[in-house]
């Protein structure tokens, strides 16, 4: 191992850091501002191609930049690392952290580099942080309530670097031999900083892995959110509703669909203008959030058309949803929106497998009914007299269950 120079294993981590840096800035100018990270990410790859350039200029210029600033930067970067999936996975940018840890490491290694030239005691100092820093790396990604492969695999590399650092420490706290960084070629030396190499493009290879995977996640939502009003596009509701109800056909229980169209909404485009009518979508929208359930899917059909599928929930209950439904609407006032009201279908059965377009049909027939018999009420499908319920009848408040 001795015929190795150490400089190697330096030299390869200032390449790496810099590749890393770059594939950084430029996945920067390709994601939204909404991931987090990649900046102080690509930071960290700089800091890093510094210290690896000034570790390897040992014997060249002063233990003031070779060791003193150089060990600051490594630790600088490893706590922007930190920083980094802090901010990815939303718990702050630990900006704090990342100005008192290097502060701390500055003020711990002014003895052994200054005072007294102890090799042993900054491998302690700088081996310890380090370790603790990686391994709070690794349980921020642990705690992510959302992992896949990506962020299993950084916070795997994450752990091994953090007991490789661990090892490392230990073995300098038992050793009374080493003087020199560049005469260590003890095995926990050459594995570490093979490891630190290795770690620093894994690590990068990682991180760059779960911005993409977010962002595939942030396209695949757009593209199934109406643009408008933040509901399901009709393509979505319906893939997302034939799962609801294979649920509901395993379980043997009903459920019900609503199909719901604003009445008159023509006539408050030709009024209010289409900018007035966006108003009245995005509205309704709000206030129809404010009576549907958590597990309820809530779709844009087409146009001022909204359908929403109730799963395990009975004809009476969708009524009573619908009704209550019809009630928020028109009560709910708001100086900036026009007033508007909605008529409702309801459609109620046990899921039986078949294509959703079927249940869609029975919805609409119900809809068509409650246009035709004067709007603003609900109606519900049934094979021989439609059920109907209108706002015009005197009515039990309810509260959604």
């Amino acid at each position: 191992m001795s015929s190795i120079d150490p400089r190697s294993f330096i030299l390869i981590s200032t390449c790496l850091a810099a590749l890393c840096g770059f594939l950084c800035a430029v996945l920067r100018y390709s994601v939204p501002r909404d991931i987090k990270g990649l900046n102080s990410w690509g930071t960290a790859c700089a800091i890093m191609v510094l210290a690896s350039l000034l570790f390897a200029s040992r014997g060249r210029l002063d233990i003031l930049y070779s060791s003193f600033i150089a060990n600051i930067a490594v630790v600088g970067g490893i706590t922007l690392m930190y920083s980094s999936i802090c901010r990815f996975c939303e718990r702050g940018s630990q900006l704090i952290l990342c100005i008192a840890i290097p502060l701390v490491v500055a003020g711990l290694l002014v003895w052994p580099t200054f005072i007294e030239d102890d090799y042993r005691s900054r491998i302690i100092v700088v081996s310890t942080v380090n370790a603790t820093v990686f391994l709070a790396a690794a349980q921020v990604l642990w705690r992510r309530s959302e992992r896949r492969f990506a962020e299993y695999f950084t916070l795997t590399v994450f752990a091994a670097t953090g007991i490789v650092s661990v090892a490392r420490c230990i073995a300098a706290a038992f050793s009374l031999t080493i003087a020199n960084p560049l005469a260590d070629w003890s095995s926990v030396q050459y594995v570490y900083l093979a490891t630190f190499a290795f770690s620093l493009v894994a690590l990068s290879i990682g991180f760059i892995l779960m911005v993409v995977k977010r962002h595939q996640l942030l396209l695949e939502d757009a593209a199934m959110r109406d643009g408008l009003t933040g509901v399901a596009t009709r393509s979505a509701f319906e893939n997302m509703a034939l799962r609801e109800l294979a649920k509901s056909q395993r379980a043997r229980q009903a459920s019900s669909l609503l199909m719901i169209d604003l009445d008159n909404f023509k006539s408050i485009n030709d009024q209010y203008g289409h900018r007035g009518g966006d108003m009245v979508l995005k509205e309704f929208v709000r206030r129809t959030a404010l009576v549907l359930r958590h597990h309820d899917l809530f779709g844009r059909y087409g146009g001022e058309e909204f359908v929403v599928l109730l799963p395990d929930t009975s004809e009476e209950d969708a009524l009573q949803i619908a009704t209550r439904l019809c009630q928020v609407v028109r009560e709910t006032a708001s100086p900036d929106v026009p007033t508007f009201t909605v008529s409702v279908g309801v459609a109620t059965r046990m899921p039986d497998g078949k294509d959703i377009s079927d249940f869609l049909n029975q919805a609409d027939r119900a809809l068509y009914r409650a246009k035709a018999a004067g709007k603003n009420r609900v109606e519900c499908y049934t094979d021989t007299v439609p059920t109907s319920r209108g706002l015009n009848e005197s009515e039990v408040a309810y509260s959604p269950i």
